[in-house]
């Protein structure tokens, strides 16, 4: 996941002057898409896709979890809230978008069962700004 957030700050830092932040967002966003992914981005963790949708100011990542990970009592079992948000709150790639106020969607599916959604969350200002 790191090399990600490294890929996504030094995007950030090569943008045009013209874009606005979410326009350059979406377009990194597409870029992390098309030339990255999919990217394991931990143990058992692949990112498949980000999309930055710009009228609802949201950044969605979708993942998919295989091996050990793909296991439901797992995802019951640990606070996958929590981890995320400090993961995002001390992720300097996200400050510009979080002083935006920018919403983080986070979708996890199962590797074994593809349409099977193991975690989705949403993190909103009210929850990164506390």
């Amino acid at each position: 996941m790191k090399r990600f957030f490294v890929f996504f700050a030094a995007s950030v830092m090569l943008l045009s002057c013209q874009e606005s932040l979410e326009e350059r967002a979406a377009r990194e966003a597409r870029e992390v898409t098309e030339t990255k992914c999919p990217m394991p981005v931990a143990d058992n963790v692949i990112l498949d896709s980000v999309v930055f949708d710009i009228p609802t100011l949201t950044q969605s990542q979708y993942f998919r979890v295989k091996g050990e990970l793909d296991n439901d009592s797992l995802f019951e079992s640990v606070d996958s809230r929590s981890l995320l948000l400090q993961e995002l709150k001390n992720a300097p790639t996200y400050r510009a978008l979080r002083e935006r106020g920018v919403l983080f969607h986070y979708v996890y599916y199962s590797t074994k069962e593809p349409s099977k959604v193991m975690l989705e969350l949403t993190l909103t200002p009210e929850d990164y700004k506390q």
